[in-house]
């Protein structure tokens, strides 16, 4: 039996219900309102967590894509600096929705881009990180991260198993409190490329927990990943796809994420176990058509 714990009172892991992660990043825009309400619809409609995404903006990016125009419906800014800029959440902010999470009882962490914004977050107090999909060749940032010897949530997208082997072998120079998530860096991913059969192959290479990060349209799909022994489960979140903004259109509405969270947990309670036996709701039934 496999589990991690993350804060005092929350386990994750084998026999721990699914562990659902409503992914903020970007969708509160950059306005501290939306930020604080997103927190607290995640909160009432059941997931376990909020994640953040934190950023030092001129080393995260390169200048020459900093200083690139940056037009189009979802632009904050006239070039790709000013657009990052605007979205940016300062630590007292974070700290800020932090408190609020607190208050709330729902965990709150972060996804961190650069060395620098690991200490950051660190000043915010996060319990655990997120390494995304487009660090996992980002060993200096992978070891920055693992050094702290919190829980870990790795996304695997675009990576091959070499690239997974690597990064893997940093985080377990510090801590084996990690999961990887199974993820398609697709927007939005289609059904044939979703993969849920990578699940239990990450799980049986690493010997580590597996989750699933989805990027898919709707909640039908996501909660099923439970069935194949995802124990985290995480998708961006936001009041209104309709928003403006680059990932709205790819994130679930509070009624999506209220619909995962259910299927999910229902999932979980009809795995059951794995021993077959008669079960006290069968005995009547089993009496009448058998008479034993």
């Amino acid at each position: 039996m496999k589990t991690i714990q993350l804060v005092p009172g929350r386990r994750i892991g084998d026999g721990e219900k699914p562990f659902i992660v409503a992914e903020i990043g970007n969708n509160h825009n950059g306005d501290m309102d939306i930020a604080r309400a997103l927190v607290r619809k995640a909160k009432e409609v059941g997931a376990d967590a909020v994640k953040f995404q934190k950023k030092d903006i001129e080393t995260a990016f390169s200048p020459e894509l900093l200083d690139k125009p940056y037009s189009g419906p979802n632009s904050f800014g006239e070039t790709y600096r000013k657009h990052k800029e605007f979205l940016e959440l300062s630590v007292a902010q974070l700290i800020e929705l932090r408190r609020l999470a607190d208050d709330l009882d729902i965990i709150s962490f972060a996804t961190p881009f650069d060395p620098l914004s690991v200490e950051a977050c660190e000043s915010v107090g996060y319990p655990l990180y997120k390494i995304a999909s487009f660090h996992v060749t980002d060993l200096n940032l992978v070891r920055c991260v693992a050094r702290l010897r919190k829980p870990i949530f790795m996304s695997t997208g675009m990576s091959t198993l070499a690239e997974i082997d690597a990064a893997v072998a940093v985080i377990r120079e510090y801590t084996e409190n990690f999961v990887l998530m199974q993820c398609t860096s697709s927007y939005p991913t289609e059904i044939e490329d979703i993969n849920l059969n990578v699940i239990p192959a990450l799980r049986s290479r690493y010997d580590c927990l597996v989750g699933y990060s989805g990027h898919e349209r709707g909640a039908s799909i996501t909660p099923g990943a439970v069935l194949l022994g995802a124990c985290v489960l995480e998708r961006h979140f936001t009041l209104d796809r309709t928003m403006k903004g680059p990932d709205h259109a790819a994130s679930l509405e509070p009624e999506g994420l209220s619909l995962l969270v259910r299927r999910s947990r229902n999932f979980f309670l009809a795995m059951g176990t794995d021993r077959k036996d008669v079960l006290p709701s069968e005995i009547e039934n089993r009496r009448k058509f058998r008479n034993t």
